[in-house]
């Protein structure tokens, strides 16, 4: 492990192990064993190390791999279940770690999201997720109507809303309440919300 990546994950270490997103560079130094001065030729300072962390750990979490969503194949059923199946998985199996025992991700967002509100462009950054979701569901919505698997009675945006709703829906009770797994939560609705947009002679 290269020492950038060895103090950024050892930083994180110590904000999960107190709760809390501010630590010293004298506490980070201690965990890594690297002097201070080791510390500041790396970074300019704890913003530096913070915000670092923060994309990294946070922002790019928060973000889909689009590119693997797109490549899901199968009916307008199968896309929407594979799609939401594989956003969930992503949500749950977090980033890996070379330093950091395997920890649940949840306790890394409780620990990070301050820091994630004030990220530069952080707002931005949760627009340009939910266009690029709302874009993703339009197009299989769009051609499940145009090949008669989904109704054409309900505008394409109300059925991209709900799914994406009932993503965030799930998503929140992962995150707030604790529920074990989202994909089985979502198994436990999908039929349901299936039934109401499938197509109907």
């Amino acid at each position: 492990m290269n020492t950038k990546k060895l103090i950024l994950e050892k930083t994180l270490k110590l904000m999960i192990e107190q709760r809390n997103s501010i630590v010293s560079i004298r506490q980070i130094s201690d965990a890594t064993g690297i002097a201070t001065g080791g510390i500041y030729y790396y970074f300019s300072g704890k913003e530096d190390i913070y915000n670092e962390i923060t994309e990294r750990y946070f922002i790019n979490y928060i973000q889909f791999d689009m590119d693997k969503l797109r490549q899901i194949k199968g009916n307008a059923k199968e896309k929407i279940h594979d799609a939401m199946t594989e956003m969930f998985k992503q949500k749950q199996s977090g980033i890996e770690f070379e330093t950091i025992d395997v920890v649940d991700y949840r306790i890394i967002g409780d620990v990070l999201t301050a820091n994630g509100f004030t990220y530069e462009n952080s707002q931005e950054i949760y627009k340009r997720i939910i266009k690029q979701l709302n874009e993703f569901f339009t197009e299989i919505i769009e051609e499940g109507q145009n090949n008669r698997e989904i109704r054409q009675d309900i505008p394409t945006e109300d059925i991209v809303y709900s799914l994406i709703n009932m993503y965030m829906g799930i998503q929140y009770q992962w995150d707030i309440y604790w529920i074990d797994d989202m994909i089985s939560a979502f198994e436990d609705n999908f039929d349901l919300e299936w039934e109401k947009i499938r197509f109907k002679e």
